[in-house]
């Protein structure tokens, strides 16, 4: 895995700094269940220390994160 590949996204929920996302790209829940569903070749990839939910993409080596706390939020 390349880590040029990997991309680095802004995190504007409180309670984070960037340090925790670096390497990754945080999405929504509702984004990351989209993720689990679709065809594309994926693996976990949680930071359970940081409470975040995680995948890789093995064709990519895209990283993608959400909160596990908002995982399941359907009002948003």
């Amino acid at each position: 895995m390349d880590a040029a590949t990997l991309q680095e996204t802004p995190f504007s929920q409180p309670g984070f700094a960037m340090s925790d996302v670096v390497g990754g790209r945080v999405i929504d829940g509702s984004e990351f269940r989209a993720l689990l569903v679709s065809h594309r070749h994926m693996v976990r990839a949680d930071r359970r220390a940081d409470k975040m939910r995680g995948l890789r993409d093995l064709d990519t080596g895209e990283l993608f994160l959400t909160d596990e706390r908002r995982l399941f939020d359907f009002r948003r």
